[in-house]
């Protein structure tokens, strides 16, 4: 048994992993759009406002780095495809040149 890579199964994965961060992208503009609580700045309400504010921005903030890591994978999983498909191609090209020529 031994180790096979489909690059196209490799190309694939990484278009999933593309979405995903496209899906947290569009998840961060929705949270951006739809959590500003507009309230004045007085008395007890202020605490909790004080309070979302933060959470918000926490989880922009992690949706950001998300994206970017799922970017990144998506980015080096397509070059590791390439890297595979090339590599059993040159590979396959070796192996065939060790052979004797066919009598055709």
């Amino acid at each position: 048994m031994g180790f096979r890579v489909q690059a196209n199964d490799l190309d694939s994965y990484a278009s999933q992993v593309g979405r995903a961060a496209d899906d947290i992208q569009q998840a961060g503009k929705y949270s951006q759009e739809n959590s500003d609580v507009g309230v004045s700045n007085q008395g007890l309400i202020e605490l909790i406002i004080g309070a979302h504010r933060s959470v918000v921005g926490e989880v922009n903030s992690a949706m950001t780095r998300a994206e970017s890591v799922l970017r990144a994978a998506e980015t080096e999983m397509s070059k590791s495809a390439t890297y595979y498909r090339n590599t059993d191609t040159s590979t396959a090209r070796s192996m065939d040149a060790t052979y004797p020529p066919s009598k055709r």
